[in-house]
């Protein structure tokens, strides 16, 4: 069976990666995998095998060229769709509205199913995106998942419930997948040197004790994502600040790049945080820090499933996060496997950093719950499996 995966870039998203080892972990000679862009760019492109072909619609088409409104879309239907003949495709899979808004179009023309991912809340991710001709694309959107040839996959129920409600769908026909994480390789690649302080001295899937801070040692907290609004790091220097100005020895370190940089590092300035912020940039292997911080904090506006919050699950680490649409709330289950509180309102984020600097052992006892929850519903094998099963019904449907 050949299987198109295709998204915009393989830049470093989670949506990106799971690209990346699915495709990668489709092997002969039951499955023979390519790989579709729109950029040939991203973090995750040299590590793409010689045996997978990769297709880039820029490359073949002049960055230069002169299109009409709506003619880089008609253009790149075209284009993928010619890719689909040519390679001849059995099954698309793509990850995000942008692109499904052109492999459905293109598939429904070249007759060839497709499964496409809802990876956050539409209500908030794709209503918010400063899209032209929302009401438009929404009905795009809604004819997309709605196909008869296709199967919607959401990685959460809130996630399905929420595309269910915004598209008006029938809620029975997504299916709910849960996004995967690589269990070993975040525990080996958590032990390797990094800048920044070491990672806890413990063994892989073992709990590091309770810390307990002093005034001398400082509460560690991180926020891992793109620097950009819907992101909510702003909200986690002003609950970080708060936290600083009842007296608590407190520090953050932001992990990721994005456009909302300068106005972030001029927000730490306005706050006086200069020496307790730390902001790192993007880094490839962020797993040494996630283990060795005393809190992961995930700020958003909105989360379909953060893969951050898994990452942290297996190291370990305490999570706090906003509820986020209602996703996380759903993943950190009810509290017991991690903190929630209400979004963009950094006092109660606030709180929640003291309670968890206040009381170690109920983080170390709810991470404890992640650690075993994460294991038994979210490893990359098991997702394989499932993504595998999934493929293998469509083709035999189709034939």
């Amino acid at each position: 069976m050949r299987v198109l995966g295709c998204s915009g870039s393989l830049d470093g998203g989670g949506s990106e990666r799971q690209l990346w080892q699915l495709l990668t972990q489709l092997e002969p000679p039951q499955f023979e995998s390519h790989l579709y862009l729109h950029y040939r760019r991203g973090v995750y492109l040299d590590r793409i095998p010689t045996r997978i072909p990769v297709t880039s619609f820029w490359e073949d088409i002049s960055e230069k060229t002169r299109f009409w409104p709506g003619g880089i879309h008609r253009r790149q239907v075209a284009h993928l769709k010619q890719t689909l003949a040519d390679a001849q495709i059995d099954l698309v899979y793509d990850r995000t509205f942008h692109m499904t808004l052109v492999t459905a179009p293109a598939c429904r023309s070249a007759g060839v199913p497709r499964v496409s991912v809802i990876v956050s809340p539409p209500s908030r991710d794709f209503a918010s995106s400063p899209e032209h001709f929302h009401w438009l694309k929404r009905r795009l959107l809604r004819r997309a998942y709605a196909d008869p040839r296709a199967v919607a996959v959401a990685v959460s129920n809130t996630v399905a419930i929420d595309a269910a409600e915004y598209y008006r769908l029938d809620r029975e026909a997504i299916r709910v997948i849960p996004s995967p994480v690589d269990i070993e390789g975040i525990r080996l690649s958590s032990q390797q040197a990094s800048p920044g302080p070491p990672a806890a001295a413990s063994e892989p899937g073992l709990l590091p004790a309770p810390k307990i801070h002093s005034t001398a040692t400082p509460f560690r907290v991180l926020v891992v994502g793109r620097l950009s609004a819907e992101k909510g790091q702003q909200e986690a220097l002003r609950a970080v600040s708060l936290v600083r100005e009842q007296g608590y020895n407190i520090e953050l370190q932001l992990v990721g790049d994005g456009p909302d940089r300068p106005k972030l590092e001029a927000l730490a300035r306005q706050l006086h945080l200069e020496s307790s912020v730390f902001f790192s940039g993007y880094l490839e292997n962020p797993y040494p820090q996630l283990r060795s911080a005393d809190l992961l904090c995930i700020p958003s506006e909105y989360e379909g499933l953060a893969n951050v919050a898994l990452e942290a699950m297996v190291l370990g680490t305490p999570i706090l996060s906003t509820d986020a649409g209602g996703s996380m709330r759903e993943l950190l289950g009810q509290n017991t496997r991690g903190v929630c509180v209400p979004v963009a309102n950094p006092r109660t984020l606030a709180d929640g950093m003291i309670d968890c600097l206040e009381d170690p052992a109920s983080g170390t006892q709810r991470a404890k719950l992640a650690e075993q929850y994460v294991e038994q519903y979210h490893a990359l094998p098991t997702w394989l499996e499932t993504m595998r099963e999934l493929f293998g019904e469509i083709f035999q449907r189709d034939r």
